[in-house]
């Protein structure tokens, strides 16, 4: 009988070319570069050795996700409190298009400045046609202030293949990939220029804030773009709330000089919807205005609200409601698709602080007047980054408002709570 061979253990190969990332956390790399499976499903930087066999070194010190800003405190007038809240030790913003990524895409690294053919297509692209479906001056006078500032450049590359990926479904993880790139090397010098808005920068600052704010609608998926995570160290602010009111922040301290520049008619354009929203303080009547009514009466009627919600509070709730009464009425008696978009640009900035934070607790009366602000972005679904966005931001709120506040959404129930139907689902862009 021959004698027994003791098992051999299988021989495992040691990666050594992983990111650092990975090798922090201990698992295997599957070394796709430009960012590794591992990176993309922890939604994490990912960096690579500088060669094969280098030494060994800790992990870089952590820093901010290459999809993620971090905005600086701007100053404020004393007018604007609210904003300034907003954006005081405001937190990051994520752009969300990392999740569809595929790890074994591989396209070139971009780098602030450099720009290759496939670069001259995404810039053809955005002048020829995605500045058509944003109006204003994004055709004619943004690529002229572009010329002189790269990072605003890589902006309009970015909001370009987010468009390209949305008409070309079927290549959707190149492009998604490519805008991400140009919004990664274009994040840092971005920043530097906001700590030290001046006026031969602000129109530069202001467009590219325009374009991530575009960004972010186009791209977010999680919940936690409408409602704070509590790992997202974003101090209880949302994304899409964040970067409204950073926005604004920016308009109020360059207002002057933006007005009488390139991007004023983008101001025009903010007037026109205040003026419209003026004109609808005598309210309508309509389903939406009857079911916000509803909400007031709600607040003045109930004893337990009034037992378990502060006056500061309670004012707050009818303020946010009032203001959404008015836009929603002036909303409806327009078919002008540009200023729709500023009705819902303009609700974000001028609710209250204490709102804010009734909505970051996910506060129930707060989540039912935020079910009706999704009827205001749905009158915004015929631009194609704002298509169905209505219907995921009443999902997320659904999905946090427990059955017995249902009631109170009810209308918004019927218009939105089916999803899209056959007449969003192929909208024109």
């Amino acid at each position: 009988m021959p004698p027994v061979m003791p098992l051999s253990r299988r021989t495992h190969t040691k990666s050594r070319g992983g990111c650092f990332e990975c090798k922090r956390r201990k698992v295997k790399c599957n070394e796709a570069r430009p960012i590794c499976a591992g990176c993309i499903k922890h939604e994490t930087p990912c960096d690579y050795p500088s060669a094969v066999g280098s030494p060994q070194r800790m992990p870089p010190t952590p820093r901010p996700r290459p999809d993620r800003l971090v905005l600086p405190s701007l100053p404020t007038s004393t007018a604007d409190s609210s904003v300034a809240t907003a954006t005081r030790g405001i937190g990051a913003l994520s752009t969300g298009p990392w999740q569809s990524l595929k790890p074994d895409l591989i396209t070139p690294l971009k780098r602030l400045g450099s720009f290759d053919m496939e670069d001259i297509t995404l810039w053809h692209q955005f002048i020829t046609a995605t500045a058509e479906t944003m109006s204003g001056p994004w055709m004619t006078e943004l690529p002229k202030i572009a010329l002189s500032c790269d990072y605003l450049t890589h902006g309009m590359m970015s909001t370009a293949a987010l468009h390209l990926a949305y008409l070309r479904p079927g290549q959707l993880e190149r492009y998604q990939l490519l805008s991400v790139q140009h919004q990664d090397v274009a994040l840092g010098p971005f920043q530097i220029a906001m700590s030290n808005i001046t006026t031969e920068n602000c129109n530069q600052v202001f467009g590219f804030s325009l374009l991530l704010m575009v960004s972010h609608f186009a791209s977010f998926r999680a919940l936690e773009f409408f409602f704070p995570s509590p790992v997202a160290g974003n101090n209880g602010l949302s994304d899409w709330v964040i970067w409204h009111r950073g926005c604004q922040t920016i308009l109020n301290q360059a207002r002057e000089s933006i007005t009488s520049g390139p991007l004023a008619p983008l101001i025009g354009e903010e007037e026109r919807a205040r003026i419209y929203t003026e004109a609808a303080k005598q309210l309508s009547g309509d389903e939406n205005d009857k079911s916000l009514e509803n909400v007031l009466r709600c607040l003045d009627e109930s004893p337990s609200i009034k037992a378990s919600t502060t006056v500061a509070e309670l004012e707050a709730y009818k303020d946010a409601t009032t203001r959404l009464r008015r836009l929603l009425k002036a909303s409806s008696q327009t078919e002008d698709s540009v200023i729709r978009r500023a009705f819902a640009s303009i609700w974000p900035v001028v609710i209250s602080d204490t709102f804010i934070q009734l909505l970051s607790q996910l506060q129930p009366l707060a989540l039912v007047i935020m079910a009706h602000y999704c009827l205001l972005i749905k009158n915004c679904h015929s631009c194609w980054y704002m298509e169905h966005r209505a219907y995921h931001m009443f999902d997320a709120v659904k999905r946090n408002l427990s059955e017995e506040w249902t009631i109170y959404i009810e209308h918004p129930l019927r218009v939105l709570g089916a999803g899209p139907g056959e007449d969003d689902a192929h909208l024109a862009i």
